[in-house]
């Protein structure tokens, strides 16, 4: 009779045990100091089996803050892995271990760029995992634009504007020119620019209209001025003269091609979201012409009126004259103007003129002209304000698609210059479709 209560006694005692050496409830991630474009995998412990969790993730002003969330179950472990489950609900629903940060969104849709001249400070981010209304688990990690021990250097020299990012390492670097599109500006260090400076190129991220010194408008804007910051680039110490390429987003990308057969002293040329051909000012009737050499206009005159089209019956860019691998990148969705069509028909150019250099053209599907650095919010996709006009602009593609187009195409972009900068010029005639 005494047996029943010794073990019921022992069970007890079993279970509180267990109770006392049950891990707790964390998120877990490799590191919590990364770079904004650095894909992290992410997982809750701790959890009953089959719990229904809520991860949840704030970043930014008290006011208006990024939030994201999204609802999952717990596996037989008791474990959520992001990168191997698709939440129920949420601000996503594919799996994705970064899902949390594309899908993020706030109240305002205003243009959060960075001062000019001035690098990003890290972002924080607060994750919480919930379950049954409760918080049982918080984690916070610091997201950079900019890789810590790079230099940055505001650029106001020889009539140059811009933002100059060298690599902490020392000695000469491949280095990039980076030009952003109609919105103007120095491009920002959440972009491309401070992206290639954290995998270590220098990298000059030049404003060419809009920003103080400089045109108000993309309109007669000199190519020479692209040349004095190539001159200016090629004297820097920490700059490889003999490896620097350009990389443009949009009318950057117009651009970019343009120098590249302009200025053979380019060895890389990458267009996001490109024009075959050569497009008139921007952004109101009065800006007719957008780049000049040597005094004159590169293209004549447009004939048709820019309410009709901004490409119609415009010259197309020799992009065949360019000295180097020519990579493109578009959104098959795109609501800004027809980047895929245009770039395939660069690539149709260039087999015509038996380019001599690697020419690769990623097209995507679900997403528009909103194609660059990955792991930002791509929520804001068709609500923004154009910074010059004040009109919305709908850049077509889903978020979601758009997530992917970045996270694809800049691995791939990274790979690229890494192959045609890194290594040096090359004169082997490659494809890809």
């Amino acid at each position: 009779m005494l047996s029943r209560p010794i073990v019921i006694g022992a069970a007890f005692t079993v279970s509180l045990a267990l109770q006392r050496t049950a891990a707790p409830a964390a998120i877990e991630f490799p590191r919590d100091d990364v770079l904004i474009d650095e894909s992290i995998p992410i997982a809750v412990s701790g959890l009953t089996p089959s719990a229904v969790v809520t991860v949840r993730a704030r970043s930014g002003a008290q006011n208006d803050p990024w939030t994201s969330s999204a609802t999952f179950t717990a596996d037989a472990a008791g474990r959520v892995d992001l990168a191997r489950t698709a939440p129920g609900t949420g601000s996503y629903k594919e799996v994705d271990s970064m899902g949390l940060f594309w899908s993020a969104s706030r109240a305002s849709a205003d243009d959060a760029r960075a001062p000019e001249g001035v690098a990003a400070g890290p972002e924080l981010w607060t994750l919480t995992a919930e379950t049954g209304g409760a918080v049982v688990a918080t984690a916070t990690i610091r997201r950079r634009a900019v890789a810590a021990g790079v230099r940055v250097t505001p650029v106001r020299d020889k009539g140059l504007v811009g933002t100059f990012y060298e690599p902490a390492e020392p000695g000469r670097h491949p280095a990039v020119l980076v030009l952003g599109g109609s919105g103007g500006g120095v491009p920002p260090p959440l972009g491309p620019a401070g992206g290639l400076a954290s995998h270590g190129y220098a990298v000059l991220a030049l404003a060419y209209f809009g920003a103080p010194g400089l045109p108000r408008a993309l309109s007669n804007i000199p190519l020479e001025y692209f040349a004095t910051a190539l001159q200016w680039m090629s004297a820097q110490p920490s700059v490889d003269a003999s490896r620097i390429g350009v990389l443009g987003l949009s009318r950057g990308a117009e651009l970019a091609l343009l120098l590249g057969a302009v200025y053979p002293a380019f060895h890389s040329v990458v267009a996001y979201m490109p024009s075959n051909v050569i497009v008139r000012g921007c952004c109101d009737p009065t800006t007719r012409v957008a780049w000049t050499l040597e005094g004159r206009p590169v293209a004549p005159e447009p004939l048709v009126p820019m309410r009709q089209s901004m490409t119609m019956g415009r010259p197309e860019i020799p992009v065949e004259r360019i000295n180097g691998a020519v990579l493109l990148i578009s959104g098959r969705d795109d609501d800004v103007w027809p980047s895929t069509e245009m770039a395939d028909r660069i690539m149709s150019r260039l087999r015509q003129h038996r380019f001599a250099h690697p020419f690769v053209h990623l097209a995507y599907d679900h997403a528009g002209h909103g194609i660059g650095r990955p792991f930002t919010s791509t929520m804001e996709l068709n609500s923004r304000r154009h910074p010059l006009t004040g009109r919305i602009v709908q850049m077509g593609g889903t978020p979601s698609g758009t997530a992917k187009a970045r996270a694809d195409s800049w691995q791939k972009m990274l790979a690229f210059v890494d192959e045609h900068l890194r290594g040096g010029p090359t004169t082997q005639r490659h494809e890809q479709p």
